[in-house]
């Protein structure tokens, strides 16, 4: 027994003697030594999706999570997350609804250095663009992608001037439908009315008014609406700006003695009030009060009926 005792006392000393002449090379070695590059883990992303075995929702959580993580991870490390848009790539595959890898593509693929690739920033733009295909009525996703396509992206990353302009133009467009579809947000209809100026500059004044006519329409902001307002008093002269002004103060007095409880988007998709005894058998079928959509009542009203 005594034996054996001593036999584990020596084994320990030459083990705790060993470590102690390792140790020091060994952590001087790991301070030495540096990940430079990621080695691919995922197979393409319609396999990934075989893979998940029907728990697609999970899968995409469980890879989300790891994006999240290790772009944290190869922040403090200062290297490149070279996985980030297969990850991506894959997470948009498993679940197309999931909205947060769209809302912050741009950015965790943007930060990954300095000069940021054009196939990059091109790559960032598709996947926000594929955002806007699987969730169509998302207005701050439309919004994030404006914001990148019009601002961001011409003015940190493009070199071609051509390109530039045409990026301009496509986020103004991107901003217009954020802008439709955040009616009820005033901060975001705020946030896409740069689209309006970019659309200006490049001589779209059609299209600078359309935009700028679809914001008023939806928004109740009465600070935004006086902006509008007077954006479009300059843009159509004070007459055919009168002339829309009163269109649609007229709805708005429909719209708050008919359904004032509703959103104005709300009253927009019922229609307009039609009294069907007045409009019976086609008397008064070209007065406004009788018109079967709003486009009809528009005109009638423009036309003094």
């Amino acid at each position: 027994m005594a034996r054996d005792g001593l036999l584990t006392a020596i084994i320990a000393a030459v083990a705790a003697a060993t470590i102690a002449l390792v140790r020091a090379p060994a952590t001087e070695m790991d301070q030495q030594v540096r990940e430079t590059s990621d080695a691919p883990l995922l197979p393409p992303p319609e396999q990934v999706v075989r893979l998940s075995l029907g728990y697609r929702a999970a899968l995409a959580d469980v890879l989300w999570s790891h994006v999240l993580v290790s772009q944290g991870l190869h922040t403090i490390e200062r290297r490149r997350f070279d996985n980030l848009i297969s990850l991506i790539d894959a997470i948009n595959a498993l679940d197309p609804t999931f909205r947060d890898p769209y809302l912050f593509a741009d950015a965790l693929i943007t930060f990954q250095s300095a000069e940021t690739p054009h196939s990059e920033v091109v790559k960032a733009r598709e996947i926000m663009e594929r955002g806007t295909q699987h969730r169509p009525l998302d207005g701050e996703i439309w919004l994030v992608l404006g914001q990148f396509v019009a601002f961001i992206a011409p003015a940190a990353y493009l070199k071609d001037d051509a390109e530039k302009q045409q990026w301009r133009l496509d986020g103004a467009r991107y901003l217009a439908r954020a802008a439709e579809l955040g009616g009820g947000d005033a901060n975001m209809s705020w946030q896409a009315l740069g689209g309006a100026a970019i659309l200006g500059r490049a001589g779209e004044r059609e299209a600078q008014i359309r935009f700028l006519q679809r914001t008023l329409a939806v928004t109740d902001n009465e600070e935004l609406q006086q902006q509008l307002r007077a954006q479009l008093d300059q843009l159509r002269g004070e007459r055919i700006a009168d002339t829309y002004t009163r269109r649609l103060d007229r709805f708005n007095d429909l719209w708050r003695r008919d359904l004032p409880f509703t959103s104005k988007a709300t009253r927009l998709l019922v229609g307009p009030p039609r009294d069907p005894f007045y409009c019976a058998g086609g008397a008064h079928d070209d007065e406004a009060r009788c018109a079967a959509s709003w486009a009809d009542w528009a005109q009638r009203i423009d036309e003094g009926r």
